[in-house]
């Protein structure tokens, strides 16, 4: 029980720390294999925090979201084809 109450605080001081002021959501397709069309979004959140601001961005797909390097070639599509097939090997995903 002590590790729950621990773990709320947390994640509630963590949520407290920073706010994203901005986010954009782009739709992406995977571009080839075996999921070739399927479409995901690429999620950048500006995120002010008490040490300044950072850009974070995430790939999306059924609510379901992994970070990304968006910068790094091939990145975000490749965390965007594990994510579809975690997705559709698991009942988690929405």
């Amino acid at each position: 029980m002590k590790t729950n109450i621990y773990l709320l605080a947390a994640v509630l001081m963590m949520s407290a720390c920073a706010t994203v002021s901005n986010e954009t959501r782009t739709i992406a397709f995977i571009e080839d294999g075996f999921y070739q069309g399927i479409e995901y979004q690429v999620r950048t959140q500006f995120i002010e925090g008490p040490e300044g601001s950072y850009e974070r961005t995430s790939v999306v797909y059924r609510g379901v979201s992994r970070t990304c390097i968006l910068d790094s070639p091939g990145d975000c599509e490749s965390k965007a084809e594990r994510l579809i097939e975690e997705c559709d090997e698991s009942f988690f995903c929405v």
